[in-house]
């Protein structure tokens, strides 16, 4: 008999095996039975939007009539997407974004969860010259997802947000200046709206951060996954422009069409022509669909009208009366609650002040009711210091139907009851 031994892998994937928070919330969208009892309130997925899924109908069943589905089936793409697709993005994205964008601005990869993989990399770990620099993430909590894309670890720096009451059972997050600090720092990286929280930090406050990082030639990474120009739920804040300094990420998913892991870099030359190296040995190819889609959506300037009147009035009134029905069953049920202000993007998180265990263990014990949320201990990479909102808060969508968002409500309300510090 032959003794099996423990396989031995490099230390980063031995840390991609430890308990993730992008793994453990896309196995839970993944492995989900379709039970009429289950409350999926903790997955990114965009809401099913009838009048945007008709549009995207629409388009998919023109590619099948056209022939230009032999390519689409059967040619590969270049490693970020062929000069045409590339300069069509170009052209159409230059008004949006207030740039004069060439071709040479534009990179495609599978997904913006994908072109961050390689961002995060290329400006951080071990540098050529010798040094090692580091991610900043200058407000936390922030997007699950960039905490383990780095092959190197201990590369995040985070220091603990300002926290605003705004109104009762509300607060806020804001930049806290005061410890800002980019020494060692390779890279600084934002979303926009912030994926958790909904915040959207000012034009002020990110001006204000580049003022500095520009003396130390630091790019800025900002993540425009829920912002301008589509599906652009930022509510009543300004838009993002292109910039010397900046790179941005656009993404096809939360319009409604995460499947076609379609995600649009806009940055400079420099790092358009890196990207193309990553790409080729990570992706060979970024995938046809998404490009062949994004062609008919811009080329009818689709985009545009559907985030102003079918994408931005869907998510704010499911917004709205997400808010209605948790702040209503947590009073009812006596639960100590404050609820970051959701100013764009389709999340609510919330803080349990009182709450006597972890939200992980609180994680738990909604799956064992078939409620799925999602822990915030996630989202703090790179933070240090003791905050008590590591342990107290998670994150919910609410993308649901209102019948959905009702029980999960009540289910949750009723844990959290059970499990209050007294003495609080």
């Amino acid at each position: 008999m032959t003794e099996t031994m423990d396989q031995i892998y490099s230390s980063w994937a031995h840390r991609l095996r430890q308990n993730q928070g992008i793994r453990s919330l896309m196995e839970d969208l993944g492995q989900v039975t379709g039970h009429p009892d289950e409350i999926l309130l903790g997955g990114g997925n965009p809401a099913h939007i009838p009048e945007a899924e008709a549009i995207f109908r629409d388009i998919f069943l023109s590619l099948a009539k056209e022939p230009s589905l032999t390519s689409l089936l059967g040619d590969y793409q270049a490693p970020i997407g062929n000069d045409h697709f590339r300069e069509l993005a170009a052209e159409s994205l230059s008004p949006y974004l207030g740039a004069n964008l060439k071709k040479e601005n534009i990179a495609f990869l599978n997904g913006s969860q994908n072109a961050y993989s390689f961002l995060l990399n290329l400006h951080s770990g071990p540098m050529a010259d010798g040094s090692f620099q580091k991610i900043l993430l200058p407000i936390v909590p922030e997007y699950i997802g960039y905490a383990d894309q780095t092959i190197t670890n201990d590369v995040f720096i985070a220091t603990p947000p300002n926290v605003v009451p705004t109104g009762k059972h509300r607060f806020r997050y804001e930049l806290n200046k005061e410890a800002f600090d980019l020494d060692g720092v390779g890279v600084l990286a934002i979303s926009r709206p912030t994926n958790p929280t909904g915040n959207i930090l000012s034009l002020s406050d990110l001006e204000w951060m580049e003022e500095r990082t520009r003396k130390q030639n630091i790019p800025f990474l900002i993540d425009l996954a829920y912002g301008n120009p589509f599906p652009n739920l930022i509510g009543n804040e300004a838009p993002i422009h292109y910039e010397k300094g900046r790179t941005l990420s656009l993404s096809f998913s939360k319009i409604g069409l995460p499947g076609v892991r379609l995600g649009i870099v806009v940055s400079d030359e420099e790092t358009i022509e890196t990207l193309s190296s990553f790409a080729a040995v990570g992706n060979l190819a970024v995938g046809n669909l998404g490009l062949y889609m994004m062609e008919i959506l811009f080329q009818k300037k689709v985009l545009p009208e559907l985030s102003k009147h079918i994408l931005r009035p869907f998510y704010e009134s499911k917004r709205d009366l997400a808010l209605g029905v948790f702040t209503t069953t947590f009073e009812k049920m006596g639960v100590d609650y404050e609820i970051h202000d959701p100013m764009g993007g389709f999340f609510l998180w919330v803080r349990f002040p009182s709450l006597s265990i972890t939200n992980h263990e609180l994680y738990h014990l909604c799956k064992d009711k078939r409620l799925f949320i999602v822990s915030g201990h996630y989202f703090f990479p790179g933070l240090n210091s003791d905050f008590s909102h590591t342990k107290d808060c998670i994150r919910l969508t609410y993308c649901r139907k209102e019948e959905e968002l009702a029980r999960g409500a009540q289910i949750l309300a009723e844990i959290v009851a059970s499990h209050q510090a007294k003495s609080k």
